[in-house]
């Protein structure tokens, strides 16, 4: 009969069937995930210690997204808010190296104290290279300069490399208005040696201080 039918397809068939239906499903998504067209990022911006607001992380991005004309069906940029290197999160220093060393970051801002020491290690790009040079000499009083390491046995404080400029002094930048008053570490920008993106990351910076009007 038909209870007895159930009974015997429930036994042997049922969880088979669901097992199935289940793998089919992962693998289906895992062919859309990795097959479908993704964005491109047109710009990568990490930022360090500085859980922007939603509301002023959101007037950054559509701003940027005007800046550099973004198209949304096929162009995004990322602004990630989540470093977190006041405590010393592994989780945070990790991802910001392999995502650095990857090519998938191009401004990074982060407090002077946190700053120095990817500028120190080599991991910017010196703004004398990337800057032009009517950027450069508006933002002359602004710059941030440092010796960079020779030797992975080498701190800051020791550091024996040439000294070159590689940030800007970001306090005055509307993002940063929330911070002022209590803000004993300043905030500095600069470019990521490894950026793919770095026209727009100079644009933005131009931008960000004025010079494009």
């Amino acid at each position: 009969n038909t209870a007895e039918k159930w009974g015997y397809f429930k036994q042997y068939y049922l969880k088979k069937l669901l097992a199935t239906l289940v793998l089919i499903g992962f693998v289906s998504y895992f062919l859309y995930d990795v097959l479908s067209p993704k964005p491109e990022t047109v710009l990568s911006v990490a930022m360090v210690n500085y859980p922007l607001a939603e509301e002023t992380k959101a007037q950054f991005e559509n701003d940027l997204n005007e800046l550099l004309d973004v198209n949304p069906e096929t162009q995004r940029i990322l602004i990630d808010t989540s470093y977190d290197l006041n405590n010393y999160d592994y989780a945070s220093a990790q991802k910001l190296s392999v995502y650095s060393i990857s090519g998938e970051l191009d401004l990074f801002i982060a407090p002077e104290s946190q700053f120095v020491k990817y500028a120190f290690s080599n991991s910017l790009t010196p703004l004398t290279d990337a800057l032009p040079t009517d950027v450069y000499s508006a933002l002359s009083d602004r710059l941030f300069s440092c010796r960079t390491r020779l030797n992975d046995e080498e701190y800051p404080s020791e550091a024996q490399g040439p000294e070159g400029v590689y940030g800007i002094y970001a306090e005055d930048l509307p993002m940063f208005k929330a911070y002022k008053g209590y803000m004993q570490d300043p905030p500095v920008i600069g470019i990521i040696v490894t950026s793919k993106n770095s026209e727009n990351a100079v644009t933005t910076i131009r931008h960000l201080y004025g010079l494009d009007k």
